[in-house]
């Protein structure tokens, strides 16, 4: 069975791709070559563009690129190894599968790129020692490999997988994260489609996207001898060097600093010292020395917080500062270890040990990592310099908010214990890095993080930079301390040596944008999430985005319901939700005002989200952003994500608010006129029949949705309006029933008298309308 699955997976690699692919052409080719391209959208154009002009892709014949034509196993093979970057053997013309021939006239090209996709460990063949290199592939194939190329094949696994009867069971966890990660999509039937053939258009999207979130060097290849190489591009540990002091002292550099003060310089160590002895040792009566590389030194002092004995087979972490009033740029470049003998006249000095310090010297903010090999790239694995450790760290999203008037960015790093103890996570910050500037973060979880053997946490970092701010990459800094003789506070500083690049987009829409949801389905949040108990499942129920025309702008509204499938009520949980158009504007919603506290056990209630658009805004579909609010602060990280399209208005006959659907069968305003003591009144009274519908497992919260009914006189202008329940006093229920309307803004009758009926949702920041229909 394993076999026939990796024959499977590696049969998403089909795909009838090109037909050549354009090298050392005279010009690029592009989407306008070719005549089955025209209609695509802009968006959809550029995405193939990207992959043509690159000469990934090519058409099937001249001016024809063949959208829907199926692919093969070989073909694909060829696009993997340019996609995933992988090393092709391009002279190899002897395959170690039997049916691959590089004497084969319609597959024999693909030899090289199927031998690379099998050093790659992408494929291990159909079965019997044999490729099928002209096989179809289908889409569930399709959503398998790419989940392997790039290095998902464990979390697919583990994934609970799609509820899909067209999914065969040994993919629905690779089909959920293709999904999630938005390389493919449902059909419009809400179905994945699992078996249906794989055609060229699919391929090039979802190549596009897979190339697009591929990390350099994350995938676990054979070498020449049969061994599995490095799984993923890793930024290098520094070796550290042991310095021995005495018979059972050695030291190790944690890090060295020499920042810009008012009158010169401020130059700092911090040692490592450890015992390998089986009884408690005193710290070695020694001073720390640094030396310029005009051979000038100066003694560095002891913190006053400094251990002064080591337990047996134990280490402790010394810090040691001086300052240097000079004016002028100094170079460090040795660190010395001296043992001075008092007793004696002139006093006797004995070098314990010096150490080369140039290449590790912190600079403060004036600091920038000239090593490109200490730079990595956006999700490379890194530990923290100087921490004995088997945590591993990578970048893994990204995002810009704004605290007040500045951007923060929002750094989420996951970390995960590869050793066999429990660990907790180290104090450490990311400073965000631009030309001429450093931008010191802080963590936002502010209490210890311990990490079980084999498990993994995600913590986050915020780095609030200038408004006019273009980050280029971000630092892992160390935080250090040093007590001065007689002084109460310490000084706080930082130190580094290792950082990594932003992500391509530069972070604006990073981590994956999940697929094209099916609305009243629950919704799959990322792994390692604490916030959402998975107990409750969250789907949105209702997104609608209608104009409003009061105040010229466009308003959102969108229903989450949020059942609780336990045995013990749960809190409800206060998530962020945010829109992004198409041009990448997003916009922020704002919660509705909630009263219910817990959810009981088998029931649900409903939470909306209102959001203010320009009018300007066009979009029909949007990327909707579910976000965890980030240890009480007013940072949020995005837990889930998924295209979204807005649901059309429907007219009076059927009227969607959920829980409740709505029929107005029939409607007849009245005019009163009343003479009283000061003059004459005017009332209208609306006599509604309606047929009202509800979702029994929802029960509603006293702040729920309340229908808002606006009488409109023949030149638009409002004459009154008001809101009815649909719970307590005066609610709106199913038949016959009479709404008033008093306090007019004119003072006569009106003929032509429209009536325009709203939704509306209390929030911190208003009322939220969404225009439903007239009624004429």
């Amino acid at each position: 069975m394993k076999k026939s699955l990796s024959v499977i997976i590696s049969a998403s690699m089909a795909a009838t791709l090109f037909s050549t692919v354009a090298v050392g052409a005279a010009s690029p080719k592009s989407s306008v070559d070719f005549s089955d391209l025209n209609q695509l959208d802009a968006g959809t154009k550029a995405k193939f563009d990207a992959m043509i002009v690159t000469g990934i892709f090519d058409g099937v014949s001249d001016g024809v690129f063949g959208l829907h034509d199926k692919m093969n196993r070989a073909q694909f093979a060829k696009v993997a190894a340019l996609i995933f970057g992988l090393k092709v053997e391009t002279s190899r013309s002897v395959s170690s599968f039997r049916d691959v021939s590089a004497a084969d006239p319609a597959n024999g090209y693909a030899l090289p790129y199927i031998e690379a996709l099998k050093a790659a460990n992408l494929t291990d063949g159909y079965g019997d020692n044999t490729y099928n290199p002209g096989g179809e592939v289908t889409k569930e194939q399709l959503a398998a490999f790419l989940m392997r190329g790039l290095n998902k094949e464990a979390e697919a696994r583990s994934n609970g997988g799609v509820n899909d009867s067209t999914v065969s069971g040994w993919a629905k966890g690779y089909v959920a994260l293709a999904v999630q990660m938005g390389l493919l999509e449902n059909q419009i039937s809400g179905t994945f489609g699992g078996n249906s053939p794989a055609t060229r258009d699919m391929l090039v999207t979802s190549s596009y996207e897979a190339k697009r979130q591929y990390v350099p060097g994350s995938r676990a290849e054979i070498s020449s001898a049969g061994n599995t190489t490095a799984a993923k591009a890793e930024i290098p540990d520094e070796v550290s060097t042991t310095y021995p002091l005495t018979a059972n002292t050695q030291a190790q550099i944690k890090s060295v600093v020499q920042e810009k003060t008012a009158n010169g310089w401020r130059v700092g160590a911090v040692i490592k010292l450890s015992n390998a002895s089986s009884s408690t040792v005193r710290i070695p009566d020694y001073e720390l020395r640094i030396q310029t590389a005009d051979g000038t030194v100066y003694t560095l002092q002891p913190s006053a917080s400094n251990a002064s004995s080591i337990l047996p087979q134990g280490n402790v972490t010394l810090s040691y500062m001086t300052d240097i009033e000079m004016k002028k740029d100094i170079t460090l470049s040795k660190l010395l270890w001296v043992d001075v003998d008092q007793d004696v006249y002139p006093k006797r000095e004995t070098v314990l040990a010096n150490a080369a310090i140039d290449s590790i010297v912190w600079r403060g903010n004036d600091a920038v990592i000239q090593d490109q090999v200490l730079l990595g790239d956006w999700g490379a694995l890194f530990s923290i310099p100087g921490e004995t450790s088997a945590l591993k760290y990578s970048a893994v999203n990204m995002s810009k908010q704004f605290t007040g008037q500045t951007p923060t960015y929002i750094v989420e790093v996951q970390a995960k214990n590869e050793g066999s103890y429990a660990e907790t996570i180290p104090n450490f910050v990311l400073s965000g890095k631009a030309e001429g500037q450093s931008f010191i973060g802080k963590r936002v979880e502010e209490t210890p993080i311990v990490i079980e053997a084999g498990g993994q946490k995600s913590i986050h970092f915020a780095i609030t930079t200038d408004t006019d701010t273009k980050l280029n990459a971000f630092y892992v800094l160390s935080a250090e301390s040093f007590l001065k003789q007689g002084q109460n506070g310490p000084i706080q500083y930082y130190t580094g040596r290792i950082g990594f690049r932003l992500p391509a987009n530069d972070g604006f829409a990073t981590g994956a944008v999940g697929s094209s949801y099916i609305f009243g389905t629950p919704m799959a949040f990322k792994q390692m999430n604490d916030f959402i108990n998975p107990s409750l499942n969250v789907s949105l129920e209702e997104l609608h985005v209608t104009k409003n025309e009061e105040n010229g702008n466009k308003t959102g509204l969108a229903k989450f319901k949020l059942i609780n499938k336990s045995d013990k009520p749960i809190p409800v949980p206060t998530f962020g939700a945010e829109l992004a158009g198409n041009e990448g504007k997003t916009y922020a919603g704002s919660r509705q005002t909630v009263s219910t506290q817990d959810i009981a056990p088998g029931t649900g209630i409903i939470v909306s989200y209102g959001f203010t658009l320009p009018s300007t805004e066009q979009s029909e579909k949007y990327q909707l952003n579910v976000q965890e609010v980030l240890s009480n602060s007013a940072y949020k990280s995005t837990i889930a994500s998924y295209k979204v399209s807005i649901q059309n208005d429907n007219d009076h006959n059927s009227i969607s608010l959920y829980p409740f659907k709505l029929n107005l069968k029939s409607w007849t305003l009245s005019q009163l006129t009343t003479m009283g003591t000061t003059g004459f009144s005017y009332t209208y009274k609306l006599n509604l029949d309606m047929d009202m519908e509800r979702d029994a497992e929802v029960v509603l919260d006293t702040n729920f949705s309340k229908m808002k009914f606006e009488l409109v006189d023949s030149l638009g202008r409002s004459l009154g309006s008001s809101s009815f329940p649909f719970t307590g006093t005066n609610r709106l229920v199913s038949g016959s029933q009479n709404l008033s309307f008093s306090n007019l803004t004119q003072d006569q009758i009106q003929n032509k008298v429209s009536i325009k009926v709203y939704e509306t949702v209390n929030t911190p920041t208003g009322e939220v309308n969404r225009f439903i229909t007239e009624l004429k």
